[in-house]
């Protein structure tokens, strides 16, 4: 009786009705302080000595910039345009990207960097948005998860390297 419209209609409610956003944070302590966490994050022309989720960033990092960056390397790799969103330096970084157009699949990524005495707290996260984020399984947010851990590991070596810091075991948390 409603044709071809109504039944688009009901596939978008339906759509609608199962929709739910993901998100995904970790977080770890660096025996380094934020200016020297945030100096190693920022210097994106060497992600790919150390950084093993962001195998190549270009653009400059600055509010209303669209960067470019690549996660994973091979046949895996994925290419992203996202745009800046906020840089305050030594605190946070903070870019949205989407996929095909906006409202589709979003994805918002966060850096932050809190102090902890001489130490620094370091926070990376990201939430999903958009008609798409629902399809997000468990198991796609446990393997971002895991990217993200792999890169906090990595930037506390390496952070703690320049600082002069021996490397130690990361303590850190993930939660979704």
């Amino acid at each position: 009786m409603y044709g071809f419209a109504g039944v688009v209609f009901l596939g978008f409610l339906a759509i609608l009705a199962l929709h739910h956003n993901g998100s995904i944070e970790t977080e770890i302590l660096i025996d380094s302080p934020p200016q020297t966490v945030w100096t190693v994050l920022t210097a994106t022309d060497d992600y790919p000595l150390w950084n093993p989720e962001i195998s190549q960033l270009r653009g400059q990092l600055r509010e209303g910039n669209v960067i470019e960056f690549v996660e994973g390397t091979g046949s895996d790799a994925m290419v992203f345009h996202p745009t800046i969103l906020v840089v305050q330096a030594v605190r946070e970084l903070r870019w949205k990207g989407h996929v095909w157009f906006p409202g589709i699949f979003d994805g918002e990524h966060h850096f932050i960097l809190e102090t902890v005495g001489n130490k620094t707290r370091f926070v990376q996260g990201e939430t999903f948005t958009g008609i798409l984020a629902g399809t997000l399984t468990q198991s796609v947010l446990r393997d971002t998860g895991d990217n993200m851990h792999a890169m906090n590991v990595a930037l506390k070596k390496r952070a703690e390297l320049a600082s002069g810091q021996p490397p130690k075991s990361p303590a850190y948390h993930s939660g979704n």
